[in-house]
């Protein structure tokens, strides 16, 4: 597979010091952003938070109810994750100030477990019955199948679970994983499109024009993810790499404007995720009846 498929979860801006101005292009409501099945399995930076800080609150009340401590972290700027599209195209608002994302995930460090240390100081029994309150018992694990003919387990009893169901309704987890793999699906068809191809093709020969020569749109987040391996967490020179993610997603967003590559793309998803549609009217109906629920009961 080319790129990573959709995923309904999900990776916020640069750090302080790397940004810098960047391209005045049309702002992102006027460049819409093509997500597959009208970005069914999308959700903004505002709507990830209050799931999350409903979803922990009520992960906390699960884990004591069953006599566990559990801590709920600060929760994490969201507004990176959000921007994020299985096409490899650039947000207009935040491309200018974050480039791809890449180097502010690395400035930033991965996020502190804030149950780590009390998970530390207790013996291996207890800490495993902690997780499997948390996660879930392998053996209690249900099993559905997806559209894709996959096949995903989940543990309905696990804390994460319960909470979720009070979210999103009960049922909620069998109907993300099937929208999820119809999602990946559409976005399959999509990249394989003489659409996908011809617009690719322009905007590679756009940048080709700016003096680069890459063939995917993918590729200059490749490229930086080199230099950042590269730089090998030397901080000065993860700094360096920003600055020029900074200056090579300006370019890029310049040719994706310039080229119509959103509209484009947007053009050939809707043609490509016809059949997908077709097949699964009353799950997509579900799903955003459920998200549509969720939703008002967190905001």
């Amino acid at each position: 597979m080319r790129r990573p498929l959709w995923t309904a979860a999900a990776a916020v801006l640069l750090m302080a010091g790397c940004a810098a101005p960047g391209h005045e292009a049309a702002t992102e409501a006027d460049v819409p952003v093509p997500r597959p099945l009208s970005g069914a399995v999308h959700f903004s930076a505002a709507e990830q938070r209050a799931l999350r800080d409903s979803e922990e609150a009520l992960v906390r009340a699960c884990m004591r109810d069953r006599g566990y401590e559990y801590r709920i972290g600060p929760a994490r700027d969201a507004r990176r994750a959000a921007a994020v599209n299985p096409y490899t195209l650039l947000s207009p608002r935040w491309s200018r100030s974050d480039g791809y994302g890449l180097t502010g995930e690395v400035l930033r460090g991965p996020p502190n477990d804030p149950n780590a240390d009390m998970l530390a100081a207790l013996p291996d029994p207890e800490r495993e019955e902690w997780e499997e309150a948390l996660l879930g018992r392998r053996e209690d694990h249900v099993e559905i199948s997806l559209p894709s003919g996959r096949r995903i387990g989940y543990s309905p009893h696990a804390c994460v679970q319960v909470a979720r169901d009070e979210v999103y309704g009960t049922g909620w987890a069998e109907l993300r994983y099937v929208v999820e793999d119809l999602s990946n699906e559409a976005v399959r068809r999509t990249l394989a499109s003489s659409g996908f191809h011809a617009a690719e093709a322009e905007w590679a020969g756009c940048m080709a024009g700016l003096g680069y020569s890459y063939t995917t749109l993918e590729d200059p987040r490749k490229e930086i993810l080199d230099q950042l391996a590269d730089a090998d967490g030397d901080h000065d020179r993860v700094r360096a790499v920003g600055d020029r993610e900074l200056a090579l997603a300006r370019d890029d967003l310049t040719c994706q404007l310039d080229t119509h590559t959103h509209r484009r793309i947007a053009d050939a998803q809707a043609k490509a995720e016809e059949q997908v549609r077709a097949g699964a009217e009353r799950e997509l109906g579900r799903f955003q009846q459920s998200k549509r629920a969720a939703l008002s009961r967190v905001l």
